[in-house]
C-alpha cells in the first residue's frame, strides 16, 4: 500500500507514462548492472557486496533519466543511451588492458588511437554487444507501444513544475543513502582512495560508477604540467650530486631478486626463548661473498608491495597518494631490466609471483617495467596453502620457482636472465597451518608477535632451501642473488609491541627490512641507514650496469660520498645526518615531490619522446 502511494506522488502522471519511466529505468540499471557485471569478472566480485553498487547506480539512473520524466523527452533519452553504451564499452576496452577505469585526462588523447587499432579491436568482446543492443531494444519497445500514445496534455503536465518538483524530491532522497555513507568515510576523497589497494581498486567503478571515477580524477588532476615543474624537475636532478662508486668492476649474466612479503630486519640473528628465528639466513650472512645491509629504511606508500617494485627496479620514489601501477600505467620507467638488456641484447627478464595478474596492475607495470613474462597464479601448483587466502605457501613457491628454472621455463642457458620472485606468506595475519610451524612460544609473547615470528621462521626455511638447491646448479656461479623485505610487516602494532614487556625486548621500534646480496664480488656489512630507493643504483654497480643513462633518485652503498640517512614517506629524517649540509636534506625531502611529477607527468616518457604501445606480460604455463 505505502508503495503504491509513493509511487503515485512521485509520477502521479498516468500508467503510461510510469510504464514508460519504469522500461527506460529498468534498461539503464541492467546497463550499470552488466557493466558492473563484466568489470568484477575480471577482478573482484566484492563490490556486489556493498551497499554503494546499489545505491550510485539507481541515484545516476533517475538523473540520467530527467529529460524523459519532465519533458518526455524520449530521443533526448535514448542520445543519452547511445553515449553512455560508448562510455562503457570504451572503459571496459581499456580496463582490459589496464585494470583501471580511462584517467579523466586520457579522453582527449582519443586520436592517439589511431596508432594501435588492431590493440583497440582485441580488446572488444562479443558481450559488449548487450551495451547498444540494450539501447536498440528501449527504442523499439518506445515506438511499438508508447510513441503514439503521446498527447498535449500529457505533454503539459511532465512539463509542470509539480512533476519537476517532486522527481527532484526523489533524487534527493536517494541522494541520502551514499550521502550518509560518505561522510562516515570522511569524504568521496577519503572513501575512495581506501580502495586503492591491491585487492580493491578495481571496486572503484562498480561502486561509484564511471563518473565517480570521472570526478576523483578531477579533484587530483587540477594540476597540469608546466614548464614550472618541468623546471624544478630540471633544476632537482641536475643539483644531484655525480654518480661515484668503489665496487669492483664485475659483471653477471644472471640475477635473481626475491622479495620477500614483509619481512623486518630484526628477526635475523634474533634468538627468542632459545630459538632461533631465521637460521637459514643467519648462515648465509657468515658466506664471504655476501653484502649484508640490516637498515634498509622503508620508503613504500600507497602502493605497499608493487610500490617496492618501482623502488628496486626504477629507483623512483612513490607517488602521494595511491599506486602508480594504477593510476599511472602509462608513464615512462626506466628500469633495471631496460639496463640489463641495453648490455645483453638476448637477455630475458621473468616476474614470478602466486597472485592474480590484476592484483596491483602487475600484467601492466611487468612489461612496463621490461619483464618479457609474468608468472602468475594459475602457473603454479597450490602447495601448502597459507594465509587467510589459502595462497600457495613460500616453499612450495620457491621450490616451484626452482623447477621452473631448472627446467628452462625462465631461464634460457644460451643467454642473460634476470628473475623477479615475490613471496606471499608473510602477509598479515600470519596465518600458518600448525603442520608448517617449526617455532611455537610462550603466552607471554602478544600473539600477532608470536605469529609473525612462526611465519617469518617459515619463509626463511623456504629461502633456505631454496638457495641451497640454486647452489647445486652450475648456472649460480655467475648469478647474483638479492633477497629484500618489500615492506614492513607490524604496522600500527609496532608501538604497542613496543610497549609490551616482552615485545620490547624482541622487536625494532624502526621499520627496517633487510637487504641481502649472495655470490657478491665481495663481503660487506653495510650498517649505516639506507633507503629502499638506494637498492637500485646499487643493483646497477654490481651488475656492471652503471652505464645506464637512468641512475635513480638514491645513491649507491659503494658511493663514497652516500651519507647514513634517509628519508620516510612521512618525511621524517632517520638516520645520522652529522655533517651533511642541510641543502642535501632539503633535497632528500624534495625527492619525495621531484619522484611524485616525474611518473604523474610521464617527465622521462617526455624527455625521450618516448611512446611505447600498451601490452601485457605474456604468462608462461
Amino acid at each position: 500500500m505505502w508503495f503504491s502511494k509513493l509511487k503515485d506522488f512521485f509520477f502521479p502522471e498516468g500508467t503510461e507514462s510510469r510504464r514508460l519511466f519504469g522500461l527506460f529505468f529498468s534498461i539503464l540499471v541492467l546497463k550499470f548492472m552488466w557493466l558492473n557485471l563484466l568489470w568484477c569478472m575480471l577482478s573482484t566480485f566484492t563490490p556486489f557486496s556493498k551497499i554503494e553498487t546499489y545505491a550510485d547506480t539507481i541515484l545516476i539512473s533517475l538523473v540520467l533519466l530527467l529529460p524523459l520524466v519532465c519533458f518526455r523527452a524520449v530521443k533526448t533519452t535514448l542520445a543519452i543511451f547511445v553515449l553512455l553504451d560508448c562510455l562503457f564499452v570504451a572503459n571496459l576496452m581499456y580496463f582490459r588492458t589496464y585494470f583501471t577505469a580511462i584517467p579523466l585526462d586520457s579522453y582527449l588523447l582519443a586520436s592517439n588511437l589511431s596508432d594501435f587499432t588492431s590493440s583497440v579491436f582485441e580488446s572488444l568482446r562479443l558481450v559488449d554487444l548487450f551495451f547498444p543492443l540494450s539501447t536498440v531494444v528501449a527504442g523499439i519497445l518506445w515506438w511499438r507501444n508508447f510513441r503514439c500514445k503521446r498527447n498535449t496534455t500529457e505533454v503539459k503536465k511532465h512539463a509542470s513544475g509539480s512533476v519537476f518538483t517532486r522527481y527532484i524530491l526523489l533524487i534527493l532522497l536517494v541522494l541520502l543513502i551514499p550521502a550518509v555513507r560518505l561522510w562516515s568515510q570522511n569524504g568521496f576523497k577519503a572513501a575512495y582512495e581506501r580502495l586503492q589497494d591491491a585487492y580493491l581498486h578495481t571496486c572503484n567503478v562498480p561502486m561509484y560508477t564511471i563518473f565517480g571515477s570521472l570526478y576523483y580524477d578531477y579533484t587530483c588532476d587540477n594540476v597540469v604540467y608546466t614548464p614550472e615543474i618541468k623546471g624544478s624537475i630540471d633544476s632537482w636532478l641536475s643539483r644531484k650530486a655525480e654518480y661515484k662508486s668503489v665496487v669492483p668492476q664485475t659483471s653477471y649474466d644472471n640475477c635473481i631478486i626475491i622479495l620477500a612479503e614483509s619481512l623486518e630486519s630484526w628477526v635475523l640473528n634474533k634468538e627468542v626463548e632459545g630459538q632461533e628465528l631465521t637460521p637459514s639466513l643467519n648462515r648465509i650472512l657468515q658466506d664471504s661473498s655476501v653484502i649484508y645491509a640490516p637498515h634498509v629504511l622503508l620508503q613504500v606508500k600507497g602502493g605497499r608491495s608493487i610500490d617496492a617494485q618501482l623502488l628496486i627496479n626504477s629507483g623512483l620514489l612513490p607517488i602521494n597518494s595511491g599506486p602508480y601501477s594504477i593510476k599511472f600505467p602509462e608513464s615512462y620507467y626506466p628500469s633495471l631490466i631496460k639496463a640489463f638488456k641495453e648490455k645483453y641484447k638476448d637477455g630475458k627478464a621473468y616476474s614470478l609471483t602466486v597472485d592474480k595478474p590484476m592484483v596491483w596492475n602487475q600484467c601492466i607495470i611487468a612489461p612496463v617495467m621490461g619483464y618479457d613474462s609474468l608468472v602468475s597464479k594459475t602457473c603454479f601448483v597450490r602447495e601448502e596453502p597459507v594465509g587467510s587466502r589459502k595462497q600457495v605457501g613460500d616453499r612450495a613457491f620457491l621450490r616451484q620457482c626452482l623447477h621452473k628454472i631448472q627446467e628452462n621455463e625462465v631461464w634460457d642457458d644460451s643467454g642473460h636472465t634476470i628473475l623477479q620472485c615475490i613471496t606471499y606468506s608473510g602477509h598479515n595475519p600470519f596465518i600458518l597451518p600448525d603442520s608448517l610451524k617449526k617455532v611455537s612460544f610462550s603466552k607471554d609473547i602478544p600473539e600477532v608477535l608470536n605469529n609473525y615470528m612462526t611465519m617469518a621462521n617459515y619463509t626463511d626455511r623456504a629461502l633456505g632451501e631454496f638457495i641451497s638447491r640454486l647452489k647445486a646448479d652450475k648456472r649460480f656461479d655467475n648469478t647474483l642473488v638479492m633477497i629484500m623485505g618489500d615492506h614492513e610487516a607490524l604496522g600500527t602494532v609496532r608501538k604497542k609491541l613496543c610497549n609490551d614487556p616482552a615485545g620490547k625486548q624482541i622487536v625494532s621500534d624502526k621499520p627496517f627490512v633487510p637487504l641481502v646480496i649472495l655470490n657478491a664480488p665481495c663481503s660487506l656489512y653495510y650498517g649505516e641507514v639506507m633507503g629502499q630507493v638506494d637498492v637500485y643504483p646499487t643493483l646497477l654497480d654490481l651488475l656492471g650496469l652503471n652505464d645506464y643513462w637512468w641512475h635513480g633518485l638514491g645513491e649507491s652503498i659503494f658511493d663514497p660520498d652516500k651519507p647514513g640517512f634517509d628519508i620516510d614517506p612521512q618525511l621524517n629524517i632517520v638516520g645520522d645526518t652529522a655533517g651533511v649540509p642541510e641543502s642535501d636534506i632539503r633535497m632528500a625531502k624534495q625527492a619525495w615531490e621531484i619522484s611524485d611529477q616525474i611518473i604523474r607527468y610521464d617527465y622521462l616518457g617526455h624527455k625521450l619522446n618516448v611512446r611505447e604501445e600498451p601490452v601485457k606480460a605474456v604468462a608462461v604455463k
